[in-house]
């Protein structure tokens, strides 16, 4: 179990990370910024992690729910989203949190990737 999830995990890492670098426009311009306005898709880590967090907490496995009020309580760190993606690769996170989180992360990445990934642009 514990290799599937590191794998898995370094799959969405490895995601995450190429998605990151991407800038979507807002407004109407084209993703080089030319017009409106670009941001990266990395500004939006935390809004995914809060996502995340907000249905962790009201999840009722206790596992869950103890791993996102132990995260409220240190502070989010600097990459939030890659922290845990690497907590999860290196074996970090209790099964229980991992089978409940990767799934979800997978959607959410794979949307982001679906719409502004290298290929939504082609």
């Amino acid at each position: 179990m514990a290799d599937e999830v590191s794998q898995r995990a370094d799959r969405l890492l490895s995601l995450w990370s190429e998605l990151s670098m991407l800038h979507v426009a807002l407004g109407g311009a084209c993703a080089c910024g030319t017009g409106g306005i670009s941001l990266r898709l990395d500004d939006f880590e935390l809004d995914i992690v809060g996502y995340l967090e907000d249905n962790g907490l009201r999840s009722g496995i206790a596992e869950v729910v103890d791993f996102f009020s132990d995260l409220q309580k240190a502070g989010m760190p600097p990459q939030p989203l890659r922290q845990i993606l690497e907590d999860a690769r290196n074996d970090q996170l209790s099964a229980a949190v991992a089978e409940w989180l990767l799934p979800k992360l997978e959607k959410t990445l794979r949307s982001f990737a679906e719409l502004h990934g290298p290929r939504a642009r082609d």
